[in-house]
């Protein structure tokens, strides 16, 4: 019998408990269950809520997108608003500096939209660059391009006076880039081509 018991199912063998080790035993497991029951819901309620304050990937990338383009905005007061729109002032000289107030506006709005709005292309490639960082580092990123100092370097290069000294150094650098670009093909002995 002993020889047998070995080979009984777990249910089997604790009937060759006496009454008080079941008592006993039902006891334990009643006292116990409980305790068992209270952890695993606890578990349950702590993971599900560290599952919902976790953000998402997209959440993520979408953030540090935000954040990174926040000041990427063609504002009304822009010189290269002036520049863009210097065409159809010609076109259009009758009309009242009010509608071409609007007018700007309204074209900031949109020319923003276009460059950096959803599906744009510059929002596509970061959006694929962006996607190369664990979501550590873009909460990381996130941090840092929120930072106040980095908020106000980016006003300030947003600044209408800041983009105009920008755009003329920019045309200003041409003929020397152009230069530089020569200078290169003639020490490689290539000819250098007519302007």
């Amino acid at each position: 019998m002993h020889a047998l018991a070995t080979f009984l199912p777990k249910e089997i063998k604790l009937m060759r408990f006496s009454i008080s080790q079941r008592a006993t035993l039902k006891r334990g497991l009643r006292t116990f269950m409980p305790t068992v029951l209270v952890v695993a819901a606890s578990t349950v309620s702590v993971c599900s809520q560290v599952m919902a304050a976790e953000p998402t990937r997209d959440a993520l990338i979408h953030a540090a997108e935000v954040a990174y383009l926040k000041s990427a905005v063609f504002t009304p007061d822009s010189p290269m608003m002036d520049a863009m729109l210097a065409p159809a002032k010609s076109a259009n000289p009758d009309v009242s500096a009010d509608i071409w107030a609007a007018v700007k506006a309204d074209t900031g709005s949109a020319i923003t939209s276009v460059m950096f709005g959803p599906g744009s292309a510059v929002e596509t490639t970061m959006h694929q660059s962006l996607d190369k960082l664990s979501n550590a580092e873009l909460q990381h990123l996130t941090v840092l391009l929120s930072d106040p100092v980095m908020l106000k370097f980016q006003q300030l290069m947003a600044d209408p006076s800041t983009q105009r000294d920008l755009m003329q150094g920019l045309m200003g650098s041409t003929a020397k880039m152009q230069a530089a670009v020569n200078g290169v093909l003639v020490r490689h002995g290539l000819k250098v081509p007519s302007p």
